[in-house]
């Protein structure tokens, strides 16, 4: 027997009317997640027109290649794609690590995880229709990119997932609950700004992406005989998390992931960092396992800014934001670099810093506009043409770019930047510093070792 909507249940709670309370709205959706989806949703559009400009031009050529700066287009749009892609699949996976038992706070939960699934779907079938029937653009979008580390047939893989009757079957279960309980979802959303827009951006995909009638009783007939669950799933709630849950899992299983590990610096090791660190220096981290570590150049993907006070400014999948010291330091290894800059000069850097606070974060990774940033980008833009600090851009994907490991070359060049420290945890249990530290970050950037550094490592 089915239970009750969700809104005919009872918790004894009344709403408060406000917008948050900590990280999470009243209804339960993460704060930090929701921005995560606007951001992503507003860029799928832009890759939409982008894949629409460039079918047009595919369309009208007779030629069986692209031309360099054609071929760098569509690199580019692939591996944005890709970016945002897993921004999405990491809120779901997230949310797959804490669900629980069914209730109304879960509401918040699976809206957010409903929302990310609907954008994923509605970009993966643009992408069909686009290019799935132009042979020139498919072979290209199923070339491995290796400096990216997406694999080869990638792009089929994708169009397959599509067409995957136990997709077919999650997704129409997770449309199911929604429409069932639609108007108690609405009825949150009139007293939860960060709940509303996450349904508007539902509302709009809903039609899109609803799997039709024929294709669900196709996909249940198969998906019922494989007998695969091994679970008995309670409560309509619990049933549709787990359905979008299921399917972010069926996604994401081709990565190296383990969703039970949680990165975090060992305390001893945090201290001393804190105790070393000084305004104006960046953090550059890096998490084992995380899914982030795909589809982003070299071994340290990340960097935050400390600007004192034991905050940082730092540009994540909710954009750019002031926060705490457990964020760079919920990573599994971090290095210290430091600008060879005055006073005067790297307490501007921190104002310019801060000046960025609040802006999205840019999966286009587009260095050349200022409304929107990359983590890196923030280091640029707060450094960039103080005292003598000049960065030489790098043309990665059709971008000119500054990677976190381009800042850890020049510090190890002891260009613009010095070297602090270094905790890295697949080499050593302690904080490296000096030539250790310098051998240790060669080694995980894949560089030759430096004699000037000395024996030691």
């Amino acid at each position: 027997m089915s239970e009750r909507p969700i809104s005919e249940q009872s918790t004894g709670e009344q709403s408060t009317g406000e917008q948050s309370i900590g990280n999470v709205s009243v209804h339960g959706v993460d704060i930090a997640g929701a921005r995560t989806v606007l951001t992503v949703a507003d860029h799928m559009m832009h890759l939409r027109d982008a894949a629409t400009h460039l079918q047009s031009i595919f369309d009208t050529r007779e030629r069986g290649y692209f031309s360099p700066s054609e071929d760098e287009q569509v690199e580019h749009l692939w591996v944005s794609y890709h970016g945002s892609r897993t921004a999405l699949l990491e809120i779901v996976q997230v949310i797959r690590n804490e669900v629980g038992k069914a209730s109304r706070e879960q509401i918040g939960e699976f809206t957010l995880a409903y929302a990310a699934t609907l954008i994923l779907v509605d970009a993966a079938r643009s992408l069909r229709d686009r290019f799935g029937k132009n042979d020139l653009v498919r072979r290209k979008l199923n070339e491995s990119f290796d400096d990216f580390r997406i694999p080869a047939d990638s792009f089929d893989e994708i169009q397959l997932s599509l067409t995957d009757p136990g997709n077919a079957l999650q997704i129409k279960n997770a449309n199911e609950f929604y429409e069932q309980n639609q108007d108690y979802i609405r009825a949150c959303a009139e007293d939860d700004k960060t709940f509303a827009t996450v349904v508007e951006v539902i509302e709009n995909l809903r039609d899109a992406t609803d799997v039709g009638k024929r294709k669900y009783l196709k996909a249940r007939v198969k998906e019922l005989g494989r007998n695969t669950r091994d679970r008995v799933l309670l409560g309509n709630l619990n049933k549709a998390i787990y359905a979008i849950l299921e399917l972010g899992g069926r996604a994401v299983a081709h990565l190296s992931t383990k969703p039970e590990h949680v990165p975090a610096l060992p305390a001893g090791i945090a201290h001393q960092i804190q105790e070393l660190l000084q305004p104006g220096d960046v953090l550059v981290t890096r998490k084992e396992h995380a899914m982030s570590n795909y589809f982003l150049p070299g071994y340290w993907p990340h960097v935050a800014m400390y600007v004192g006070g034991q905050q940082v400014v730092e540009s994540m999948k909710d954009g750019v934001r002031v926060r705490e010291m457990s964020s760079p330091f919920g990573n599994d290894s971090v290095a210290v670099i430091r600008p060879a800059l005055d006073e005067e000069n790297i307490q501007q850097a921190i104002v310019r810093a801060r000046s960025h606070v609040g802006k999205p974060y840019d999966f286009d990774f587009d260095f050349t506009r200022a409304d929107r940033l990359v983590c890196t980008e923030v280091v640029y833009r707060s450094y960039e043409g103080l005292g003598e600090m000049q960065f030489s851009l790098v043309r990665r994907a059709g971008r000119q770019t500054v990677s976190a490991e381009d800042l850890l070359g020049l510090a190890l060049e002891e260009q613009k930047f010095q070297t602090v420290a270094v905790y890295c945890c697949e080499l050593s249990e302690e904080l490296l510093l000096g030539d250790a530290m310098r051998q240790a970050l060669r080694k995980t950037m894949g560089l030759a070792s430096n004699e000037a550094d000395g024996e030691s490592a």
